[in-house]
């Protein structure tokens, strides 16, 4: 979730079934019933926006997966160090 529109459409949504709701429930309850399915469905999808958006802006999230990844690539990255420290030793020194 790149856009911070999207927790903005959810609240409006939810604000929108809501104010909905009550001159809806004089006309039917299916109306009636389509506005709670949606007040529930953007309250869940607006939960989920913020959960995301708060875990994505955690610092210790952030840093326990790039010394996850740091880990993966450790030892790559030594291997290639030698062979590079190895190829500079092997090489003719013209000073």
């Amino acid at each position: 979730m790149t856009s911070p529109f999207v927790p903005v459409a959810f609240f409006v949504t939810l604000v929108v079934s809501v104010a909905a709701a009550v001159p809806l429930s004089d006309a039917g309850a299916g109306f009636a019933l389509l506005s709670l399915v949606g007040f529930i469905a953007s309250l869940g999808g607006l939960i989920w926006a913020v959960i995301r958006a708060d875990r994505a802006a955690d610092p210790q999230h952030v840093m326990t997966r790039a010394a996850e990844r740091f880990e993966q690539r450790w030892p790559r990255f030594e291997r290639d160090f030698w062979a590079h420290v190895a190829a500079l030793e092997a090489a003719p020194q013209t000073d």
